[in-house]
C-alpha cells in the first residue's frame, strides 16, 4: 500500500454524479475499493465545475499510482480466492496483531524513476524525498496523540515488506491497555495507513475551489465569508475521509487481510463523504 491511499471523493463533487447515484451501497463499495475508480469516478463533475486543475492533479495521482494499485488489487483476489478454496494464503506479516506503515511513494511509477537516479545530487534529493515519506504515526503528532490515549511501540518481526530502498523492513507491534471496543489499536493502525504527503496531496487538489470562492461576492467582507465557509469545508472533507478510510481500512484489513483493506477503504470513503456533506449542509 502506498499512494493508493489517497482519495478524492469530496462530497461536492459526488452530489451531482449521476454514475454514483444509480449504484447500490454494495456496488457503491466496490467502486470506491477499487482506487483507480475511486479517484476517476468524479473527474467528469470536476471538470464540468471548473475545477480542471484539481482533475489534471488527480489524473496523474491515478496514473503514476497504478502499478502498486493492481498489485493491491491482486492480493486482494489472491486473499479471496484462497480463502473460497480454503486454502492458506502466504501473508507478508500477521495482518491481526500488526499493521505496516504505508508508503506515499512505493511502487508507484515516481518510485520507480527515483530509483533510477544516478547523480549525487540528485540521490541526495531523493533521499529527502525518502525521509519526508512519514505517516501520521511517526509524527510529532502521533507520539502526542500516542502519549495522551496510552499507546506504546511493541516487539519487531520480520515481514515482507520492503521499504523505498528496496530492504526488507519489520512491523512493530502496538501495545495498548484498556482498549474500549479496540479503538485504540485501530488510531493506532489508521495513523499508520495515513502519510503526511498523501494528506498534502489531498489538500493541493483542494486549493482549486478555496481559491475560486474568493470571487464569489461583491464586497470584500462577502468574499472573506466565502473563502473561510470554503476553507472549512475543505478542512472537513480532508480529515473526514481520512479518518473513515483510515479506520474501516485498518478494522478490515485486521480481520480480512488484503481483501478486507480494500473493502474497508470503500466503506471509509463512503462513510467519510457522507459525514462531511452531513457536517457542511450546515455551514
Amino acid at each position: 500500500m502506498s499512494i493508493n491511499s489517497v482519495s478524492f471523493n469530496s462530497p461536492q463533487y459526488h452530489k451531482k454524479d449521476k454514475l454514483e447515484d444509480n449504484l447500490n451501497p454494495v456496488e457503491k463499495t466496490l467502486v470506491n475499493s477499487v482506487a483507480p475508480a475511486r479517484r476517476i469516478i468524479g473527474l467528469p463533475d470536476m471538470i464540468k465545475q471548473g475545477d480542471a486543475i484539481a482533475a489534471a492533479g488527480l489524473a496523474a495521482l491515478t496514473i503514476v499510482s497504478l502499478p502498486e494499485d493492481c498489485r493491491d488489487i491482486k492480493a486482494a483476489y489472491d486473499h479471496s480466492a484462497c480463502a473460497l478454496r480454503k486454502r492458506r494464503l502466504p501473508q507478508a506479516y500477521n495482518y491481526k496483531k500488526y499493521q505496516h506503515d504505508f508508503s506515499f511513494f512505493r511502487g508507484t511509477l515516481l518510485h520507480e524513476g527515483m530509483k533510477r537516479i544516478k547523480s549525487e545530487g540528485g540521490k541526495r534529493f531523493v533521499d529527502k524525498l525518502y525521509r519526508a515519506d512519514k505517516t501520521i504515526y511517526n509524527t510529532k503528532f502521533g507520539k502526542w496523540l500516542k502519549k495522551l490515549i496510552g499507546i506504546e511501540d511493541g516487539k519487531f518481526v520480520k515481514s515482507k515488506i520492503k521499504n523505498l530502498y528496496g530492504k526488507e523492513i519489520s512491523v512493530q507491534q502496538t501495545i495498548v491497555k484498556n482498549d474500549f471496543l479496540g479503538l485504540k489499536d485501530l488510531t493506532a493502525r489508521a495513523m499508520k495507513r495515513t502519510t503526511v504527503l498523501g494528506l498534502g496531496f489531498m489538500g493541493l487538489l483542494e486549493l482549486p475551489k478555496i481559491i475560486k470562492s474568493f470571487s464569489k461576492g461583491k464586497t470584500t467582507e462577502d468574499k472573506t465569508k466565502s473563502f473561510a465557509k470554503q476553507s472549512t469545508k475543505s478542512v472537513i472533507n480532508l480529515i473526514a475521509i481520512n479518518i473513515g478510510m483510515g479506520y474501516l481500512g485498518a478494522l478490515g484489513a485486521k480481520k480480512y487481510g488484503a481483501l478486507g483493506s480494500l473493502l474497508g477503504m470503500g466503506l471509509g470513503v463512503i462513510a467519510g463523504a457522507a459525514g462531511a456533506n452531513s457536517i457542511n449542509k450546515n455551514i
